[in-house]
């Protein structure tokens, strides 16, 4: 069995990943949050970026684990984000060593991803950065959405599926309400001639 390629973001209801000012708005903590997340720590081995998305996230997540301020369920968000692989795709990055386990990729979306989905192991996930995200898409590498629709309107902001100019045929494969008012839709992705 072939690993799959998901696009796993928390998303507001009128399409943002960011507001305004590029800000993550996170979604309200809550005991279904902390299943949803542990549920990505035992699907997913392997997390993908676009380099703003890593820079940002290896900007906060390192020091995470350990800062006694962190709440404990965010702490073990932090031991996942560390502990597991990141593949970072940039023509500029020179080094990636900042944040463990993280490598920069040696070719284009579509090359590396045809390579990681032949090898054993679990799921990989995109996880942030809607640029990646719709390069990803475009290239046809992406097997799941997995939207977490957050019962807030941002108004502006980054949209994520912005321009991406694609036409693809979505099955939904679950859909179901969060104790905090959000809702979960993960699809299957099919190729454009609906297969």
């Amino acid at each position: 069995m072939t690993r799959s390629c998901v696009l796993s973001m928390v998303v507001s209801v009128d399409g943002f990943i960011n507001g305004a000012g590029g800000e993550f708005i996170a979604p309200d903590w809550s005991a279904d949050l902390d299943a949803w997340t542990a549920g990505h720590a035992a699907r997913f081995d392997t997390m993908l970026f676009g380099r703003a998305a890593w820079e940002s996230l290896a900007a906060y997540w390192p020091a995470a684990e350990t800062d006694p301020a962190t709440p404990p369920a965010a702490r073990d968000l932090a031991r996942f984000m560390n502990g597991t692989r990141k593949i970072v795709f940039s023509r500029t990055l020179e080094s990636a060593e900042r944040w463990a386990n993280s490598d920069i990729a040696d070719a284009d979306v579509a090359t590396v991803l045809a390579r990681e989905k032949a090898k054993p192991g679990k799921d990989m996930v995109i996880f942030a950065g809607a640029r990646f995200a719709q390069t990803a898409l475009a290239a046809g590498v992406v097997d799941e959405l997995s939207l977490l629709v957050i019962p807030d309107l941002f108004g502006h902001g980054t949209r994520l599926f912005e321009g991406h100019a694609l036409r693809r045929k979505l099955e939904l494969v679950e859909s179901r309400p969060m104790d905090t008012g959000a809702l979960l839709t993960r699809y299957n992705v099919r190729e454009p001639n609906g297969q």
